[in-house]
């Protein structure tokens, strides 16, 4: 297997999870927080730690060896094969290497040691928050039979190995970084027991009788369980490849594979970060988006389980409307999830030739648009949406009235069903998406000048009385990714989208405008400046389409490869600041990890019909 070891340790993370609802987000290296006056280690992020559904149960551990702490001073690097994680330490002039496993199938952690020493001590970490935030809950921790069980929030953990002491270590946190945004995320943590041994394992589950199941199974197959998951990621690495001349592509496009095909929960493609990562149903425009992903791998049976989940009657409003998310509560506040649902929908139709999935779905997809069109729809075709209804729905970006997205979304839908339904529907919509492509050519267009020369591009958005707005966004992407518009046009954003937004990932605001801002700082930059990995790939797919393949590489892919072999490894995260910089966010994003295989694809069929060389940068 490929040992990856990412170069830049500090700030980053690394994901290793069961496909299950399982994850474990490790920092690659510890930090110290400065502001605490016992300089205690500390998470960099407040994203780390191990989940179980929504729940975070553990907050991290520490161990000791011969008395010396394993600490960022003297940790020297970090390499995984993708299936288990290793820190390496000098610990006394000797070599020290953690290895950590998270087995397929079950909620289960192992935190293996090996080197020469003597005595290892390890003091597992809980998090413990909901014991302060909820007066409600019971959180207790108890040693029997030489294992220490933890029940807290409805879940319980199992920790054992070794020879075992009961300790109470209470501990505060907080991350400096957040300093930054004037958002700080307190945690408490305990410690409940201290043990003695060189491997450690973690058992969790909804009842204590699951959770040391799961323990004394990953306690008693260990060895078995490693060779599954090897074989399992063999197998994934082998089917799911890109083959260019450029190994680091290859790797990297490797890489991104194994950990979108394990942010995977159900039929669910929830998107990532802290709580987000499984357990709950995510979000509907999250999922709908990165399915494409899924059709290039040929994952048309995983595909059609995540459609089928949200694609339900119960599920659909008056306005017809899909709810774009389920928990606490189901929620329709989204126009763009259900446009982005009915586009999956009907491609995966096409592509798969799947008849008895249409013919069981067609009714409820032609009363969706149908509603729509009765509801939201005007005489030129335009669908409105009200201010925060797009994916851009923070209170500093109200998008109230004509958003450009929407409106190419909801005609490429319209075209798209006209293919598949009966005569008389296929009539009404083709003859509707006349009309709101008309609109788009009328009403959309706006002109700004690129190193002196005049450009056209699309407004982001027509306010209900038609005025436009003047924001360049990378929203009219989505427009050239449904194939709506003339060839000069397309020229000229895809010009725009190089000088103004392109960066790692693509601005969505341009530098020059007011509202802009260079770092993200919450709510009120989101989406005024921040770069987003989601819009690579629609760059991609067009720069490729008109001829220029190396450019899209040297534009949009390259500097997510670097990222994804260097820093967090198989991971693209969230967004970057608007300057190209780490953002305080997760760094392992659904959609942006769908940007980036779709991406590659694109990109090694363009190197073998023109019989490239890709460059290796």
């Amino acid at each position: 297997m490929p040992k990856f070891q990412p170069t830049q340790l500090r700030g980053n993370d690394f994901l290793l999870s069961n496909g299950s609802g399982a994850f474990l987000l490790l920092p690659l290296m510890q930090i110290r927080n400065d502001r605490h006056k016992e300089h205690e280690l500390e998470n960099p992020s407040k994203y780390h730690g191990f989940f179980l559904g929504t729940q975070k149960i553990v907050e991290g551990w520490f161990a000791t060896i011969d008395g010396q702490l394993l600490s960022p001073e003297i940790q020297t690097g970090f390499q995984t094969d993708l299936i288990t994680a290793e820190k390496i330490y000098n610990t006394n002039q000797t070599k020290t290497i953690e290895e950590v496993f998270v087995p397929d199938g079950f909620p289960a952690i192992s935190v293996s040691y090996s080197g020469t020493f003597g005595n290892l001590e390890f003091q597992p970490e809980f998090d413990i928050r909901g014991r302060y935030e909820h007066p409600w809950t019971e959180y207790a921790s108890e040693i029997a039979g030489g294992i220490c069980f933890i029940s807290a929030m409805g879940y319980w953990a199992v920790i054992g190995e070794g020879e075992i002491r009961q300790i109470n270590q209470y501990r505060y946190k907080f991350y400096p970084d957040d300093f930054a945004r004037n958002d700080i995320a307190e945690r408490w943590s305990h410690s409940p027991c201290s043990l003695k041994g060189r491997r450690f394992y973690f058992g969790f589950g909804k009842s204590r009788e699951e959770a040391l199941h799961n323990y004394e199974t990953l306690k008693n197959d260990f060895e078995a369980l490693k060779r599954a998951k090897t074989e399992r990621v063999k197998s994934c690495l082998l089917k799911h490849r890109v083959a260019t001349k450029n190994e680091a592509l290859n790797k990297a496009f490797s890489a991104a594979v194994i950990q979108f095909l394990s942010i995977q929960n159900g039929d669910m493609l929830p998107a990532s970060g802290d709580r987000w990562f499984a357990g709950d149903s995510g979000w509907l425009r999250d999922a709908a988006i990165s399915l494409e992903a899924y059709f290039e791998l040929g994952l048309f049976e995983r595909a059609k389980r995540t459609i089928n989940f949200w694609l339900t009657e119960d599920k659909l409003n008056e306005e017809g409307l899909f709810a774009d998310k389920l928990e606490p509560k189901p929620q329709w506040r989204s126009v763009d999830a259900t446009l982005w649902l009915l586009r999956r929908a009907g491609e995966y139709a096409v592509i798969s030739k799947d008849r008895l999935f249409l013919e069981a779905k067609s009714d409820l997809l032609r009363e969706s648009l149908e509603r729509l069109i009765d509801k939201r729809v005007d005489a030129r075709g335009l669908l409105a949406c009200k201010p925060y209804e797009t994916w851009m729905d923070t209170k500093f970006t109200p998008r109230e009235g004509y958003p450009i997205e929407v409106q190419a979304l909801f005609a490429y839908d319209c075209l798209l069903y006209a293919k598949l339904f009966e005569e008389k529907t296929a009539s009404k919509l083709t003859h509707i998406a006349a009309a709101t492509m008309n609109s788009i050519n009328a009403l959309f267009k706006c002109k700004t000048k690129v190193e002196g020369v005049e450009r056209r591009y699309l407004t982001d958005c027509l306010s209900p009385s038609l005025e436009r707005s003047s924001a360049i966004t990378p929203n009219q992407l989505i427009v050239l990714d449904c194939g709506l518009i003339e060839e000069e046009l397309e020229s000229d954003i895809l010009a725009i989208a190089r000088s103004k937004l392109a960066g790692k990932g693509v601005r969505t605001l341009a530098p020059e405008d007011v509202g802009y801002f260079e770092k993200h700082v919450g709510d009120s930059s989101y989406h005024r400046g921040c770069q987003w990995p989601l819009f690579n790939y629609m760059a991609v797919k067009r720069e490729i389409k008109q001829g220029k393949a190396e450019r899209a590489f040297n534009h949009y892919i390259y500097p997510l490869m670097e990222d994804v072999l260097s820093k967090n490894i198989g991971g693209v995260p969230e967004l970057y600041n608007g300057d190209g910089t780490d953002a305080i966010v997760p760094k392992y994003q659904t959609w942006s990890l769908a940007s980036f295989i779709i991406a590659c694809k694109e990109y090694e069929r363009a190197s073998l019909r023109q019989g490239m060389h890709p460059s290796s940068v």
